[in-house]
């Protein structure tokens, strides 16, 4: 089968190698020029997707497609229904970003929690504000988890080991389980799949159900928040902070939007540019995800299938 690997992205040497001898084309770059991604994956049956929208003009440039990997655990950058209409089997790397993500969630609350951003900015200007960055510890807190897959696991037996008593909703859960965690969390963590459903899964109303000194961190998609609600929360106190990683409309490769920026700047708030995933020891577990899904479909046998 024809494989194609469209847009740059890290590849060990060994998995090049294989890839090579299974007649892979392979991009030194990412190019968002229409034409020439056409040209790239036009005649491909395999092609994957890493930083680039698979829209339906994408799979109708690619007639003979009938394989889309998606380099990553999400896969909201692929047209799934028009795929599926198409007979085009959609795949995921679900686990080579846990380890690593579960990591970034712990160092988010760590941050907001005793206010490093602040404290680190204090002896940059040549102050020393200890007297007022009292922090808060996390062993004994009441955590809720919306998300219990790998990542969400991950998180939890982390939060365990410091003390904090966890609990959590999943897809199974029912809208008033979701109302009554977020009620009773003094911090609540994302790490829910990104899906129709979850789209501004924490709106206005729950999060006006957190309480008062409760933290919120996101390390799934930014659009499971409505970012407007969270934004005025957080500027009239109704919530005590967040972490984010991901933000809604945000951009793979920046810039930062305006309502980023907002976000950024609230002494309350500590935000990262989406790189909980981004750890070489996950960039070569990706490459070794990727190659097995290959060989997979080689195979006839395709795991990870998103789109059954």
């Amino acid at each position: 089968m024809k494989i194609v690997i469209p847009d740059k992205m890290y590849l060990t040497q060994r998995n090049l190698k294989e890839l090579a001898s299974l007649g892979a084309v392979i991009a030194q770059d990412t190019t968002t020029d229409t034409k020439e991604m056409t040209l790239r994956i036009q005649e491909a049956e395999i092609i994957t997707a890493k930083f680039i929208n698979i829209t339906r003009q994408t799979i109708d440039t690619a007639p003979k497609l009938k394989y889309i990997i998606s380099a990553a655990a999400g896969y909201d950058s692929i047209d799934i229904e028009y795929a599926s209409s198409r007979g085009i089997r959609v795949i995921n790397c679900p686990t080579h970003h846990a380890a690593a993500v579960a990591e970034h969630t712990i160092a988010l609350l760590f941050a907001l929690l005793r206010h490093l951003k602040t404290a680190n900015s204090s002896i940059l200007e040549g102050g020393w504000d200890s007297p007022l960055l009292e922090g808060t510890e996390i062993g004994g807190k009441q955590i809720g988890l919306i998300g219990h897959g790998v990542i969400g696991s991950l998180v939890e037996g982390m939060l365990t080991g410091i003390g904090a008593h966890t609990s959590y909703v999943n897809s199974c859960s029912s809208p008033t389980e979701i109302d009554e965690l977020v009620s009773r969390s003094d911090i609540v963590i994302i790490c829910a799949q990104f899906n129709k459903r979850t789209v501004h899964l924490v709106d206005e109303r729950r999060l006006s159900k957190m309480k008062s000194g409760a933290y919120l961190v996101n390390v799934s998609r930014g659009a499971i928040i409505d970012q407007k609600a969270l934004i005025a929360a957080l500027k009239r106190g109704s919530i005590r902070g967040a972490g984010l990683d991901v933000f809604e409309h945000e951009l793979s490769n920046g810039p930062a939007t305006p309502a980023i920026k907002e976000l950024a700047q609230m002494a309350n708030v500590i935000a990262t540019p989406h790189i909980g995933y981004h750890t070489s020891e996950a960039l070569v577990r990706l490459s070794e995800e990727l190659l097995i899904n290959i060989r997979a479909i080689l195979k006839n046998e395709p795991i990870n299938v998103v789109n059954p």
